[in-house]
């Protein structure tokens, strides 16, 4: 059995175009490009075999990515499985500030009262694929950053370990509920001794999720809180609480909806803290930063 890629490509039309051509290009071990630059070419037996499987999981709603096991996100490729929410465009907003805080911080190094090796420590929780940390870190032009990332889920933290060695980054892998497993690991607090915290924590409730078939097919432990979707996010912030002698950034990703609540629980458990709230990229509130 032989086909041409364009003859495989037009069968395919129970799916987006540009699905199908990625697809196929996963299917080959080539680029997109190279399958619209030779639809002519003839294609054999245990390539179309494996594309039609494909098309049959994406027809079902099986997202790309997992087909694939690629992702890109702030520009890196990073590996992606089902044990882990795959990565979305309105996360990039929480990395740049983030990134913006690193820097910031960076610029103090070697003044009086400056950020020196290891003042600088970035905790990630719920890092699912690793995708926040291995950003930041491979962004910011500041070397000495201490960087730990938490998750419940040792499959997860499989995903996030296999792409930390992929692009070369040193990160300390933690398992277990939020900032439990971190708390003990912290130095005794001096003066300059910096912790940025991100979590794109489970934030939406069960009839969001019910609502949206696209993420069915993602895991529902990355996805869905109780309490309006804010469970998770109160339990992190009276963890937070007890850590008010260091100084701390917190970027957290939120639902449009929840920033007014959000913001209460801030001031309920850290009332002197600094809240700022950031838009994404269709102008909605995505991320809060926290600053004491």
């Amino acid at each position: 059995m032989s086909k041409t890629i364009q003859q495989l490509l037009k069968s395919s039309n129970k799916i987006d175009p540009l699905d199908a051509e990625l697809l196929l290009a996963h299917t080959l071990g080539k680029p997109r490009e190279f399958v619209l630059a030779h639809l002519d070419e003839t294609i054999y037996n245990i390539h179309i075999i494996k594309y039609k499987i494909l098309i049959k999981k994406r027809v079902k709603g099986i997202p790309l990515a997992y087909l694939t096991g690629h992702k890109e996100f702030f520009g890196l490729d990073f590996f992606v499985n089902k044990n882990v929410l795959i990565p979305r465009p309105d996360t990039e907003v929480l990395v740049e500030e983030a990134v913006h805080e690193i820097k910031r911080l960076s610029a103090q190094d070697g003044s009086a009262s400056g950020v020196k090796d290891y003042e600088i420590t970035l905790v990630d929780i719920g890092t699912g694929s690793g995708c926040i940390p291995i950003s930041i870190l491979k962004t910011s032009k500041h070397q000495n950053i201490k960087t730990f990332a938490i998750d419940i889920s040792k499959q997860a933290l499989r995903v996030a370990k296999k792409n930390a060695k992929k692009h070369g980054v040193e990160i300390k892998f933690l398992h277990g509920n939020l900032l439990s497993p971190f708390i003990n690991l912290i130095p005794k607090p001096p003066k300059t001794y910096n912790l940025v915290i991100t979590a794109n924590l489970p934030y939406l409730t069960n009839k969001q999720f019910a609502d949206e078939p696209s993420i069915h097919h993602e895991p529902k432990l990355a996805l869905i809180a109780k309490d309006q979707g804010l469970a998770l996010y109160e339990e992190l912030l009276e963890q937070l609480a007890n850590l008010s002698t260091y100084k701390l950034a917190c970027f957290f990703e939120i639902d449009p909806d929840q920033s007014k609540p959000v913001t209460k629980l801030i001031k309920k458990h850290l009332p002197e803290a600094k809240v700022e709230i950031k838009k994404d990229l269709a102008g909605l509130d995505r991320v809060v930063i926290i600053k004491n």
